[in-house]
């Protein structure tokens, strides 16, 4: 069953999820990646080659429970680098919401870790400072750092127009509803 929950009202059910051809072949390259008898891929067996071509859209976070500093980035592909106008490597996510959101950016990201495992795939507009508002998707795909313990999100970007507006301002907000999905 798929979960969806809007950031407003939680415990919205849905049947479907509108994900995109793209992101269910993400998923597929990520569930090939071996599990050596646990339920997460460890970020060990990651492979870029794999990824080839969706290393320009991909990025790895790290999830925290302390609010503060809940999803460190640990990279961003070119192509979000590109859009954004800057590079995010070791920012955190919740510096890019609104103000009134940041204490519960990336509060709902745990969830992907309880078992069983599923994915989440969210709806944001990325509203740049040239006043250009774009919808972009976001697959994400739970991993593990076994080595530390560390939660990790393996997630695909997709969305960003052609053009670029990236100055290096920009504000990250909520669109519609989330959506968590069994894996395969």
């Amino acid at each position: 069953m798929i979960a969806e929950t809007d950031p407003g009202e939680t415990g919205t059910m849905k049947a479907t999820t509108p994900r995109s051809a793209r992101s269910r072949d993400f998923e597929r390259i990520w569930a090939a990646i071996p599990r050596h008898g646990k339920p997460l891929p460890d970020k060990a067996d990651f492979r870029p080659e794999r990824f080839a071509r969706f290393l320009a859209d991909i990025y790895l976070v790290e999830l925290h429970d302390v609010p503060g500093k809940r999803v460190p980035i640990r990279l961003a592909g070119n192509h979000i680098r590109d859009h954004l106008g800057i590079d995010v490597k070791g920012m955190n996510y919740a510096d890019f919401v609104p103000p009134e959101r940041q204490a519960i950016a990336g509060a709902s990201m745990p969830r992907m870790f309880e078992m069983p495992v599923c994915g989440r795939w969210v709806r944001k507009d990325i509203l740049h400072r040239d006043g250009h508002r774009e919808m972009i998707e976001m697959t994400q795909l739970p991993m593990s750092e076994a080595a530390t313990g560390t939660r990790l999100v393996l997630g695909l970007i997709e969305g960003f127009g052609e053009e670029l507006h990236g100055e290096g301002q920009f504000r990250i907000e909520s669109r519609d509803a989330e959506v968590f999905f069994d894996l395969a």
